[in-house]
């Protein structure tokens, strides 16, 4: 069996994407132990094409998996991206390269139409229609682009959105997709491993060191609390593109107070951080509406799960995918700022409550291990 799992910019790229995509390729030899999994994606430069026990090394070092390196392949499809219409070719050569295949995953976002025997489309949020997108165009493009619409709808045998919120906007983007080709799978987190290390008054925060994720605002909120900054210290880790101009900029916003930005840092660091903080924040989408701008919340957050996993208890925004992990006096909720540090305030000085909260997250975070996802596919697939 042949599958293969289009994944943009792996090369070049570290994040919850990129996690999702590695780790399922884990569940599926866990599926099909026989099975030759292809990873496929763009590749720029023959200097940047690791070699495949590099490859599998790598991906196993930054998302923490145990991948089989027998059976795993890289499909590096050399093309640019300079412009719009190098774009466009590399584009046609990777969805070309989907012939042949038996089973074909898309785990980006984007309108590619792909030709295996069966495609499948991970929905981490869906895309709008593209002739949504040129509804101000001319009549040729609108009639070109409700025909691609169509045929990406049709191309695809299942949808999987990664959460009820994602499930819910795509079916409000997409009426035209069939209710039964549109099944939820929670993405699959690997559990942080248990180091039983002492607990520090720490709070941390695991993110792509991006400006949308609103890591200003969790500084601000922190330097806000009198009690936070003489008691607790806050981490910030995760990875940043090469060349970043926003890193700068957060490293500045750390000076004169106990922060820290972390660059690029090994999973097993991270795993530490994770085991010795005491709470865990998370803020993408504040200042957003979730009904008019949902692509800028966050649609699951495999971040918060994972510290759920280590007992680090998670304080995080109310709303979209975040407000759907968070439940059951596991961590607590939030809407501003000044409730953010209200109730962090209220946790760090409850011993009791701590305890409480990081037991029942970790009895949480089980609902989304690997274990579960792997059972969850393992049924979609059977049923496809």
């Amino acid at each position: 069996m042949k599958i293969g799992l289009y994944i943009k910019d792996i090369l070049y790229v570290t994040g919850g994407t990129e996690s999702y995509t590695v780790r399922m390729a884990q569940a599926l030899q866990r599926i099909y132990p026989e099975a030759n999994i292809h990873f496929v994606t763009e590749c720029y430069s023959k200097k940047s094409m690791p070699s495949h026990d590099d490859f599998v090394r790598t991906l196993d070092s930054k998302y923490g998996t145990q991948l089989r390196s027998k059976g795993i392949f890289l499909d590096a499809v050399y093309g640019s991206n300079k412009n719009k219409i190098f774009s466009l070719f590399l584009r046609k050569k990777i969805e070309n390269h989907s012939k042949g295949f038996d089973l074909f995953f898309y785990c980006s976002r984007g309108h590619y139409i792909f030709k295996a025997r069966k495609n499948i489309a991970i929905i981490h949020f869906p895309m709008e229609k593209l002739f949504t997108i040129k509804k101000n165009s001319n009549p040729i493009s609108k009639f070109f682009a409700r025909i691609k619409d169509k045929k990406y709808a049709e191309s695809y045998k299942l949808f999987l959105p990664n959460s009820n919120f994602t499930k819910a906007h795509l079916q409000k983007l997409w009426p035209e997709i069939p209710e039964n080709k549109i099944k939820l799978l929670y993405p699959p987190v690997l559990p942080i491993p248990q180091l039983n290390l002492q607990k520090k008054n720490q709070i941390f925060v695991c993110s792509r060191l991006e400006r949308d994720k609103n890591l200003e605002a969790l500084m601000d909120a922190y330097k806000s609390s009198d009690f936070l900054v003489n008691n607790y210290s806050l981490i910030i880790a995760g990875g940043s593109d090469e060349g970043s101009i926003y890193l700068p900029e957060l490293i500045e916003h750390t000076r004169g107070y106990n922060i820290s930005v972390l660059d690029n840092k090994p999973f097993s660091e991270i795993a530490k951080l994770y085991n010795e903080s005491k709470v865990f924040w998370h803020c993408k989408g504040y200042g957003i509406d979730e009904n008019t701008e949902p692509y800028k919340c966050e649609h699951f957050g495999i971040t918060t799960v994972e510290a759920m996993s280590a007992g680090c208890v998670p304080i995080v925004i109310n709303k979209a995918g975040q407000k759907e992990i968070v439940q059951n006096e596991c961590g607590e909720k939030w809407l501003t700022l000044e409730e953010l540090t209200e109730k962090t305030e209220r946790l760090a000085k409850d011993e009791k409550l701590q305890a409480v909260y990081a037991e029942n997250a970790k009895k949480r975070a089980k609902e989304y291990f690997l274990d579960s996802f792997t059972e969850n596919l393992r049924n979609i697939l059977n049923n496809l």
